[in-house]
């Protein structure tokens, strides 16, 4: 089974995951995680455990969680546009947000602090495929490209944070991923 991580203010129905959610169909589970980064820890390992997750798939903030949970758990972890700071970067959202559903949550301090004790130091490079865009609007792509050195990594010019086009990749995702 895999398992499909959003980013932040996205949800289950995102882009993203519906495209992955019709490639994969009954291979892959969508998480519907809370915005609560504790929160979101804890449904994502249950969901590792009860649903035998081999592979994980994540994007931004999700990528975050999924290198957490990769190293963990030993899982072959794609991931688009991810944070790799997420407790520098999400910084300028405290307070009130929208999702991309209209609700509404409080993004507060203490997730910051929350979220950077889940920093992982080291990686295994093998187990990671990373597909960033030079034009990603949110996140600087040098900070992941750096991280993830060693990893297997597609760069694009160009682009977006939602990384424009990434159905393109699908079928070397897999091979990746062996499913």
């Amino acid at each position: 089974m895999i398992l499909y991580i959003h980013g932040f203010r996205t949800t289950v129905d995102s882009h993203k995951a519906k495209l992955l959610k019709a490639h994969y169909g009954e291979v892959l589970i969508a998480s519907d995680h809370s915005h609560v980064p504790s929160q979101a820890i804890a449904d994502l390992e249950a969901l590792i455990v009860s649903q035998k997750i081999t592979a994980i798939i994540a994007s931004s903030l999700g990528g975050y969680y999924a290198t957490y949970l990769g190293e963990k758990y030993n899982l072959k972890t794609v991931l688009i546009n991810p944070s790799v700071k997420p407790y520098t970067t999400t910084r300028k959202y405290l307070g009130e947000n929208e999702k991309q559903d209209g609700e509404k949550f409080i993004w507060k301090e203490e997730y910051l602090d929350f979220l950077e004790q889940f920093k992982v130091c080291s990686i295994e490079p093998k187990n990671y495929f990373v597909f960033l865009q030079t034009g990603d609007e949110v996140l600087d792509y040098h900070v992941a490209k750096e991280y993830y050195t060693g990893a297997k990594m597609v760069i694009e010019e160009d682009g977006n944070h939602r990384f424009e086009g990434f159905e393109r990749y699908l079928d070397v995702v897999s091979e990746f991923l062996e499913v």
